[in-house]
């Protein structure tokens, strides 16, 4: 029988909390030994449904479940996967968003096996504290967590997420360790959270405005600052798809042969293909006139053979982020114009550090070819049952991407693992 969950300090040097656990993992006992917790399937008895309506639930056995599921399932195939208008007869529900469909065993073999189904991944309980982010963090990014690098960075803006209050003991760990040496906080969201009230900063915001906010925060960046000194521009120029020619379609205007998006060499006066060697500088703003090809989402093609009127991605940025300014976004999400400048203000200036350690080996400082001004916006806002987290990241050094490949950044050097269980001690 399992007594108690305590933290493990054997793990101090090799996990981001250093040992310690967060204090849900202490209910997990008590969840596990419950007396109503459900031991098996349960099926409705009470076919009305409603808020005073009694569902009956009767516990019946897995066979029993299995059958009634594998019955249903035969008179939807044999009545067609799909209904007049086209869409899946079958709908599955996983309710733990935070289990990616690969930790599922043969399941998902059975549903690739099965056709067309309208596949819906919940929120539901479990024993992961942030659900939704585990999966898409593993979808977009290749990692278990997605987490700011906060003991490095100068300066949060925290979009709603309420880390003091739900970031685990790692989040709040970090988050003091970085207090401690001087870093700012500032919280934007319509009420005053337990993260709120430890910031520098509380910004209110208009609920669902967020997007506002940020539009107009980066045109701050981009027009009412020096680019040059403000933006990662050799990361730009080399790490992103803002140098790639956009064609007067809207698509990338692509090498007619190898079909690779082109570039504008502005050392040599030409279009080459992003991926060529011996590109003397990638041009990141301007327009230019070249040859090559578009591609449409649904394969459509148009060839500009002759040459056609192109410009870069970040030069299409620019324009299309230049109405998006501080009082307009102040009309939208009820914040001062002079808030919303100030807070990107602050964040500029902020956004350095001076080098990265990978594996206990400090790399050359971030200057030069690879500045490393990591910056973060975080957003969260909770739907039902979950929270729904967008991550956007910033000037991010490719070094970093050494230490973030297994998923996880720790404050620290990495360093051999200690001798002894690397978990949480279970007491039985």
């Amino acid at each position: 029988m399992v007594r108690s969950v305590e933290p493990n300090p054997a793990c101090r040097d090799i996990s981001p909390a250093e040992g310690k656990i967060c204090v849900k993992a202490f209910g997990l006992v008590q969840k596990m030994y419950n007396p109503d917790r459900i031991r098996g399937p349960l099926i409705r008895t009470n076919p009305p449904k409603g808020r005073d309506e009694d569902p009956q639930w009767r516990e019946i056995t897995w066979d029993e479940a299995i059958t009634i599921l594998a019955e249903r399932m035969k008179q939807v195939r044999q009545g067609g996967l799909l209904d007049s208008e086209g869409y899946p007869k079958l709908a599955v529900i996983m309710g733990q968003a935070a289990s990616p469909a690969a930790y599922a065993g043969t399941l998902p073999a059975f549903f690739s096996a099965w056709g067309p189904i309208d596949f819906t991944i919940g929120g539901g309980e479990g024993i992961k504290c942030y659900h939704s982010e585990h999966l898409f963090c593993e979808y977009w990014h290749r990692c278990f967590i997605g987490a700011g690098d906060t003991p490095r960075s100068e300066l949060v803006i925290s979009l709603g997420h309420n880390t003091n209050a739900s970031g685990g003991a790692a989040g709040v760990l970090r988050h003091a360790t970085a207090r401690r040496r001087g870093y700012k906080r500032i919280q934007v969201e319509p009420h005053l959270s337990v993260s709120a009230t430890t910031s520098d900063e509380w910004i209110p915001i208009k609920v669902k405005t967020d997007s506002a906010f940020l539009y107009a925060l980066i045109h701050v960046l981009l027009h009412e600052h020096d680019r040059a000194r403000s933006l990662d521009v050799p990361f730009l120029q080399k790490r992103t798809a803002s140098p790639y020619l956009v064609g007067p379609n809207g698509f990338y205007l692509r090498d007619g042969q190898s079909r690779e998006p082109l570039v504008w060499d502005a050392s040599a006066g030409a279009a080459k293909p992003f991926n060529a060697l011996g590109i003397g500088e990638f041009a990141l703003e301007g327009e230019y006139q070249a040859a090559g090809i578009e591609i449409g989402a649904d394969g459509q093609e148009w060839r500009h053979d002759q040459g056609v009127a192109c410009k870069t991605g970040f030069q299409a940025m620019l324009e299309f982020m230049k109405p998006y300014t501080p009082e307009w976004a102040a009309a939208i999400c009820d914040v001062p114009a002079a808030t919303i400048r100030r807070a990107r203000r602050q964040k500029t200036p902020a956004a350095a550090v001076s080098g990265v350690l990978v594996t206990g080996c400090a790399l050359p400082s971030c200057t030069g070819c690879c500045p490393g001004r990591p910056a973060k916006e975080r957003a969260c806002r909770r739907g039902p049952g979950s929270p729904r987290p967008c991550h956007r990241r910033r000037r991010r050094p490719p070094e970093r991407k050494i230490v973030a490949g297994r998923g996880r950044r720790n404050p620290r050097p990495l360093s051999p693992r200690p001798a002894g269980p690397h978990r949480p001690h279970i007491r039985s």
